[in-house]
């Protein structure tokens, strides 16, 4: 858990998403958080993403079957695709996008995408309503939660690694939150 800006971000889990969620005052801050929730993308790649990589049909807003983020906008400068959640895909329908550009584009900078200074600020507000602020949760916690909950569903690990993009298991591993009750499952299981 992350204490005081230190360590790895708390994941985000079903409840945690909609509690955030709900308090977050723009349509495209839960846009955001929904992107982030369903595709497991870092915050960079969900801030610079166009609205073709994301809408089949921008003027009658409607998404891709999967989400694409192109090898410029990811830290590993790999293109990855994931596939649009039925949820995601209702949200992405009920948003006006703009016509061109970025899909979160900044209010003060023309031909800029929102920073992530602005989402984290609409982040940690959210946070301090729904009475989760110091619990460790960052802009990073949704790639966490989504991990986390396809590892806990079951999931191969060859498929998380697919879907996430990481290159060695390794890395991927370490988004992986265990619980004491699985702990203690584990070995009451044993």
């Amino acid at each position: 858990m992350k204490i005081c800006g230190v360590g790895q971000a708390t994941p985000l889990t079903p409840l945690s998403y909609q509690q955030i969620s709900k308090h977050l005052v723009t349509d495209r801050h839960k846009l955001f958080l929904a992107i982030a929730w369903y595709t497991g993308e870092r915050p960079e790649a969900i801030l610079s993403i166009d609205v073709k990589h994301i809408y089949e049909n921008v003027e009658r807003r409607e998404p891709r079957d999967t989400v694409l983020y192109p090898s410029s906008n990811r830290k590993d400068k790999c293109t990855r695709e994931v596939p649009t959640n039925w949820a995601l895909k209702l949200m992405l329908s009920a948003y006006k996008p703009p016509a061109s550009g970025f899909l979160f584009p900044s209010l003060c900078q023309s031909g800029q995408h929102l920073s992530r200074q602005a989402i984290d600020r609409a982040f940690r507000r959210a946070l301090k309503k729904a009475c989760l602020e110091n619990k460790g949760f960052s802009l990073y916690s949704a790639r966490r939660g989504f991990i986390t909950r396809l590892n806990e569903q079951g999931y191969d690990i060859k498929v998380i690694q697919k879907l996430t993009g990481h290159k060695s298991i390794g890395s991927l591993i370490r988004y992986i939150d265990v619980t004491d009750e699985q702990l203690k499952g584990a070995i009451a299981n044993f």
